[in-house]
């Protein structure tokens, strides 16, 4: 009788530590829409969205180690759903309003998840946002990934990591897919005077925020700025300037981006150099991913390798 009492106080000390008194369900809130808008660089009819739901599991968005269901104005999150309205929000935002007389634009939403991950009581609270999804662009189907991760040590409660974990993601998400369409199909960017705007604004704040605008900007003058962030020693501004490499679709910084990957201390920034090369769908750099992530031995490179690397090949 011994080893069973045990074994089911170290299940409950294990659950107490992990858990660190969490609810079972989070209320996030809309995310507010960019501020820059798009110049005007074409007169065509935009094609309205018209986000298709072809994921696997349709039933589970927000899983993980721990119970963390997402409610907005106290009902459930319906993901594609909320992906649609608020990338029209985006878009509308940034001065693209579909026209009535336009064929729509099928996106066929293949993956969209957040997984939350939490080693004991003493570690951040973790979540892992990601997206992959077809779009029926003008030249054929190309696909667009979304990796975000998030992480954030509850001090006083739970309520700490909404924020930073929760909202933030759903918020990145929408802009960079929003970004990435508007790349692909609409063709728009903010003005030049908009990105010298921010890039004196990210050197006064080093807000990481400002350093992802620069990527959903589609201007590719914060390309020379973004790289010198990648030596930032806040983490998450040089997540979001490498991030933002592969977002602007800058091609001819794919060996900065395999350097990053090849000289990173930390799992994050490899993580994020990955994202970053198959965001720009170079053969090189997809040869590049397939040898990276045939050589990952550590459990958690495999774990985060086969995950990012899933969304986009």
């Amino acid at each position: 009788m011994t080893f069973p009492i045990k074994r089911l106080l170290t299940i409950a000390l294990t659950s107490a530590l992990l858990g660190g008194c969490a609810p079972s369900s989070y209320q996030v809130k809309t995310p507010a829409p960019s501020n820059a808008g798009y110049e005007k660089t074409a007169t065509n009819d935009f094609s309205p969205l018209q986000l298709v739901d072809m994921r696997s599991d349709k039933k589970t968005f927000s899983y993980g180690i721990l119970p963390a269901e997402l409610k907005l104005n106290k009902a459930p999150l319906a993901p594609v759903s909320f992906l649609q309205e608020h990338t029209d929000k985006e878009l509308a935002a940034r001065g693209i309003n579909p026209s009535a007389v336009a064929a729509p634009l099928k996106v066929d939403v293949l993956k969209l998840a957040m997984r939350n991950h939490r080693t004991n009581a003493y570690t951040p609270f973790i979540t892992f946002t990601m997206l992959s999804a077809d779009v029926h662009t003008p030249d054929g189907i190309k696909r667009v990934g979304v990796f975000v991760k998030r992480g954030k040590v509850p001090v006083w409660s739970f309520d700490e990591i909404i924020e930073p974990t929760l909202n933030e993601p759903l918020s990145l998400l929408v802009k960079e897919f929003a970004a990435k369409v508007n790349a692909l199909v609409y063709q728009q960017q903010i003005s030049d005077a908009d990105v010298n705007a921010l890039i004196a604004k990210t050197k006064a704040s080093n807000d990481y925020l400002d350093v992802y605008q620069l990527g959903f900007g589609n201007n590719k003058t914060a390309v020379p700025f973004l790289k010198e962030l990648l030596k930032s020693d806040e983490e998450y501004v040089r997540l979001a300037a490498i991030s933002s490499l592969g977002i602007l679709d800058a091609e001819e910084e794919l060996e900065t981006l395999k350097g990053v990957f090849s000289t990173a201390d930390n799992w994050s920034d490899k993580a994020m150099a990955v994202k970053a090369i198959a965001d720009l769908n170079l053969e090189d750099g997809n040869r590049f991913i397939r040898d990276v992530q045939s050589s990952f031995k550590d459990s958690k490179e495999k774990d985060w390798g086969n995950m990012l690397i899933g969304l986009y090949l």
